[in-house]
C-alpha cells in the first residue's frame, strides 16, 4: 500500500516516545511486542521483544502499530522501512494516530467461562481459563489467573448460545490480587457476524434479568 499523500509530520507520531511499549501487528501472523528505541518525525526504530514471524518481511510491508494507554489504545498504519535486522525493526508511520477509547455502552454480567489464548507473532498461545465478568457489543472484561498485559492480542473462545471465537485487544490489564488478573478487552474489526451474536446474547440476557 502506498503511503497516504499530504500527511503532515507534525503530530503524526502522537504520544510515541523512546521507551514506550508498543505492539506491531503483522498481516496474518498476530502481534510482536516491542519498545521504541528511537523516534524521528515520521519514523521509529523498535527493539522487538518477541520472535519475528516467518515470511517475507521486506521494505514496504504494511503493518499496524498499537500503543496502549489507560484511557484507550492508539493505532497507526505503518510500513517496514527495511527488512528487520536481528531484533530491530525500522518503520515509517503512514497515518496520524487513531484513538480507540475504552468501551462504553450497555453491559451484562453473564457469568461465563472462557478459554483465552494470547496471539503473538506466529505463535498461538496455550489456552487459559478465565471468567467473563462483563460483556458488551464492544468488548468484555476478563478475570482469572492468566497474567495478561495491556496491548495483548487475545483469542477468546466462549459459549454464548453457541461456541464463538472472538479476537480482541487488551486496552487495559492489571492484577486484582495475588495470582489473579483482569483485562478490559476491545473487539477488533472484521467480526460483524460474531458481534451480532454477542448483541443477541446481551438482549436475551438483559430480558432474563429484568424484574
Amino acid at each position: 500500500m502506498a503511503p497516504p499523500t499530504d500527511i503532515s509530520a507534525t503530530g503524526i507520531s502522537g504520544p510515541l516516545e523512546p521507551g514506550v511499549r508498543v505492539s506491531l501487528e503483522f498481516p496474518e501472523a498476530g502481534t510482536c511486542v516491542g519498545v521504541v528505541a528511537s523516534k524521528a518525525a515520521t519514523s521509529l526504530v523498535l527493539e522487538l521483544l518477541d520472535e519475528l514471524p516467518d515470511g517475507d518481511l521486506v521494505a514496504g510491508l504494511t503493518l499496524q502499530l498499537f500503543m496502549p494507554r489507560t484511557e484507550g489504545l492508539y493505532h497507526w498504519l505503518c510500513a517496514l522501512s527495511a527488512a528487520p535486522e536481528g531484533q530491530r525493526a525500522r518503520i515509517e508511520l503512514l497515518s496520524s494516530p487513531l484513538f480507540v477509547q475504552r468501551r462504553f455502552g450497555k453491559r451484562v454480567e453473564p457469568e461465563l467461562q472462557a478459554e483465552v489464548r494470547r496471539l503473538r507473532s506466529t505463535r498461538r498461545g496455550r489456552p487459559h481459563e478465565m471468567s467473563v465478568a462483563d460483556l458488551s457489543r464492544g468488548g468484555m472484561k476478563l478475570e482469572g489467573a492468566f497474567p495478561l498485559s495491556t496491548g495483548d492480542t487475545l483469542e477468546v473462545t466462549v459459549d454464548i448460545g453457541g461456541t464463538v471465537q472472538l479476537v480482541g485487544r487488551a486496552v487495559m490489564a492489571y492484577p486484582l490480587s495475588k495470582g489473579t488478573w483482569a483485562a478490559h478487552v476491545t473487539f477488533v474489526d472484521g467480526q460483524r457476524n460474531l458481534i451480532d451474536l454477542v448483541d443477541d446474547y446481551i438482549a436475551t440476557h438483559s430480558r432474563l434479568r429484568s424484574p
